[in-house]
């Protein structure tokens, strides 16, 4: 997959394409119904398929107090779309003059002069340009009227229920990452590099990993039972996120107690993929009985996780495309 950062890098060869519209944050299975939808139109059409989303996230550029976090690094969002068999991801910069096209001017000025646009896939839902008058309905009429095809995804979920990043954000909000995983086709994740910490878990026994990163959209404060990627390796483990209660943190962080490992891990990459929620945050009055409930948490994650197979971003890059 070709990452272009302008309309600008296009190939100056570059000829009609299939283009799909959105900002695509958790690439869960409604953007990769939508992905297939995509790359099914461009290989009819024997021409590449285009992903042309956003940079920032509108909301970030108009209401930075109200943008939502995001589920996805950049990183992860380029690699999710790429697992998906799309030729070019184009990553706009959101800019003021953007905020303020017309629809027609998108269309005609991108859609149709740069990319040379002859079948557009987009959500139900989908709106852009000024006032968002740019609707599926408009779409449909003008696309007609400039010869492209729009074709119009209908809602796909479950529970009568669409699968939708907001959706996916509260849940991973309130905790329940092993809800997610159906409505994200994978286990929710995140990546960190390992810094130094208070040695807090080496007194107690429990040496751990504080993590740094990225990640926008951490669940909820608690304990949960992890899958640890590590280099080659996987291994079991057990994640507490939260500002340490019992020892009066104020500062929340992101500790992670590899399950039969020794060895140093400072300066090195881990994913962890989230499992299931062990319990919440809680301020122990004792060491002791912080010790006892971090041995129970063990136990508990090993008998979770003795059965788990995670999916791992290589097994999912070689899924084959419908």
């Amino acid at each position: 997959m070709d990452i272009l950062k302008s309309l600008d890098a296009l190939p100056l060869s570059f000829g009609s394409s299939a283009v799909t519209l959105g900002n695509f944050d958790g690439v869960h299975l409604g953007h990769r119904e939508l992905f297939r939808h995509l790359v099914k139109a461009a290989r009819q059409l024997n021409c590449p398929s285009v992903v042309y989303t956003f940079d920032p996230h509108p909301l970030k550029f108009f209401a930075p107090d109200k943008a939502p976090l995001l589920l996805n690094t950049p990183e992860e969002k380029r690699r999710l779309i790429a697992a998906s068999h799309i030729d070019y991801l184009i990553e706009s910069p959101f800019t003021t003059q953007f905020a303020t096209m017309s629809p027609e001017q998108f269309v005609d000025d991108i859609l149709l002069a740069k990319l040379h646009v002859k079948a557009l896939v987009v959500g139900y839902d989908y709106a852009f340009g000024k006032k968002r008058r740019g609707d599926t309905n408009f779409l449909q009429a003008y696309g007609k009227e400039k010869g492209f095809t729009v074709e119009v995804l209908q809602p796909v979920g479950d529970d009568d229920l669409p699968y939708s990043s907001t959706r996916i954000r509260s849940m991973i909000a309130s905790g329940d990452v092993a809800g997610v995983v159906h409505l994200l086709g994978r286990q929710y994740n995140l990546e960190g590099c390992v810094v130094p910490g208070n040695q807090r878990g080496r007194e107690l026994g429990f040496p751990t990993a504080n993590l740094e990163t990225d990640k926008e959209q951490l669940p909820a404060s608690g304990v949960y039972a992890v899958k640890v990627r590590y280099g080659l390796q996987e291994y079991s483990g057990v994640v507490n996120i939260g500002n340490r209660p019992t020892f009066g943190g104020k500062n929340s962080t992101i500790e992670v107690y590899l399950l039969d490992f020794t060895g140093q891990l400072y300066g090195e990459k881990l994913r962890i993929y989230f499992v299931e929620r062990l319990r919440g945050e809680q301020k122990f009055s004792s060491i002791n009985e912080l010790v006892g409930a971090i041995e129970g948490d063990i136990v508990q994650a090993r008998q979770i996780l003795q059965s788990v197979q995670i999916i791992q971003y290589r097994e999912y890059l070689s899924l084959k495309q419908d």
